[in-house]
C-alpha cells in the first residue's frame, strides 16, 4: 500500500502534467508493483525499508522533503550496477522533487488530508462492486471521521471523470451514506463481527501462530473476501 501511495501522490501528477494517463490501463499498479517486489531484491532491503519509512513520516510531517529525497537517494546508491534499469525507476521519484515541495505546502495547509489512510479507497471499490450486484443501496456506517470528511464525494463519485477510462465517468457507489451506533443495529455489530473475522485469520496468514480458529475461520472468511474483491470469480 505505502509504494501505491507513493506513485499516486508522487509519480502520477508529473505523468499527468505531461500529459500522461498512469491510472490507465493500470500502469500506476503496475509500477508500484514492480517497487515492491523488486525494491528489496535489486537493492539493499534495508535502505528501501527507510525509504518507505521516509515517505510515510513525510506524509505525517514528520520529517522534511529534504529528508524524503535524501532517503531515495540513498536507495538508489544501494542498486549494484547490474540493475541499472530498475535503477532508472527510482531515478523517476527524484524527478518529482517539484511534485513533492507542492504537496508539501498543501499537507501542511491541512488541504490534503487521509492520504495513508485505506478507508476511503476501500468503502469505495466495496460499494461499487456491491451496487453492481445489488442495484441501489443506502450504506450505515459506524462512526468514521474519515468517511464522514469524504461522504459527498463517495455519494457522488459517478459525476467525477474517471482516471483510469478516459471519457467515462466513475462507477456509482452508495447512493446515501448514514452514519449510526452499532448499540441500535444488528447489521453493524454483525459487520464488525464479519471485519474482526476476516482480520483474525488474516493475521494468521501474515505472521503465523494464532489459534485453531483463526485457522478454522479460513473456511467462512475466504468466501467473503473472494466475492469482495472478484464479484464474478478470480478470473474476471
Amino acid at each position: 500500500m505505502v509504494m501505491t501511495k507513493l506513485v499516486d501522490v508522487l509519480v502520477e501528477p508529473l505523468a499527468h502534467a505531461d500529459g500522461f494517463n498512469l491510472y490507465e490501463n493500470k500502469q500506476a499498479l503496475a509500477l508500484a508493483q514492480l517497487l515492491h517486489m523488486c525494491g528489496p531484491v535489486f537493492g539493499d532491503a534495508a535502505a528501501y525499508r527507510q525509504m518507505q519509512q521516509a515517505f510515510v513520516d513525510w506524509v505525517r510531517q514528520r520529517v522534511s522533503t529534504d529528508d524524503l529525497f535524501a532517503a531515495v537517494a540513498a536507495y538508489k546508491k544501494s542498486i549494484p550496477v547490474q540493475h541499472s534499469d530498475f535503477a532508472q525507476q527510482i531515478e523517476l521519484l527524484e524527478y518529482c522533487r517539484g511534485v513533492a515541495d507542492e504537496t508539501a505546502a498543501d499537507l501542511a495547509a491541512g488541504e490534503q488530508r487521509d492520504l495513508l489512510d485505506p478507508a476511503v479507497t476501500s468503502i469505495y471499490c466495496l460499494c461499487v462492486s456491491f451496487r453492481e450486484s445489488l442495484g441501489q443501496f443506502r450504506l450505515v456506517h459506524d462512526a468514521s471521521k474519515v468517511i464522514d470528511r469524504h461522504a459527498t464525494t463517495l455519494s457522488r463519485a459517478h459525476l467525477l471523470p474517471d482516471p483510469a477510462r478516459t471519457g467515462h465517468l466513475s462507477r456509482p457507489a452508495a447512493t446515501q451514506i448514514d452514519f449510526a451506533d452499532s448499540k441500535a443495529h444488528p447489521q453493524l455489530q454483525l459487520a464488525d463481527w464479519a471485519a474482526g473475522a476476516v482480520r483474525q485469520w488474516a493475521a494468521h496468514l501474515a505472521v503465523g501462530g494464532g489459534d485453531r480458529f483463526a485457522q478454522d475461520l479460513e473456511r467462512v472468511v475466504r468466501p467473503w473476501v473472494v466475492e469482495a474483491i472478484w464479484p464474478s470469480g478470480p478470473e474476471s
